[in-house]
């Protein structure tokens, strides 16, 4: 497979072709992102008198990333996707999953520490306020998902989940 075809396309290399607009050349980027057909276009029509042109300094962004999933599945579908992206690009990607919850994060140390929790733990887990985190706790046990005990030596209030 021709690795030149399969290399990932950077968005600020998509907008430096757009510019060769100015130099009476539009479409450069079209073509760049695999939008061939409509790149032939904007050599012929000057980017569609111009509004064309300047509409994708709006869409180039999305172009780019769709024929960035389209080599990345061409890549996955032939089994060579090892080394497509760059270490940087992969942790960047992994990073980009939702973060948790302060509900998630509550609920997951109470299955974790099945003893109970305290507010402190909970503070420390989400990073939040002690006020923030009490009205998070009242709101989950109002709704059954928390329960309210005191620790058993210290009579300190503690959080189960069910």
């Amino acid at each position: 497979m021709d690795k030149s075809k399969n290399e990932a396309r950077d968005t600020g290399m998509a907008y430096l072709l757009w510019c060769s607009c100015f130099l009476g050349v539009c479409g450069l980027h079209r073509f760049y992102s695999g939008k061939y057909a409509t790149g032939i276009i904007w050599v012929f029509t000057a980017g569609l008198l111009g509004v064309g042109q300047f509409f994708d300094l709006f869409f180039i962004p999305g172009m780019v990333e769709e024929k960035n999933l389209k080599t990345l599945k061409k890549r996955l579908d032939s089994g060579d996707i090892f080394d497509y992206l760059p270490q940087e690009r992969v942790e960047r990607v992994v990073e980009k999953t939702p973060p948790k919850s302060d509900t998630q994060i509550i609920l997951e140390l109470g299955k974790k520490h099945p003893e109970g929790i305290s507010l402190a733990d909970c503070v420390i887990a989400t990073n939040k306020t002690v006020e923030e985190i009490k009205e998070l706790l009242k709101n989950l046990y109002k709704q059954g998902l928390v329960e309210m005990e005191n620790h058993p030596e210290t009579g300190a209030v503690i959080y189960k989940v069910f």
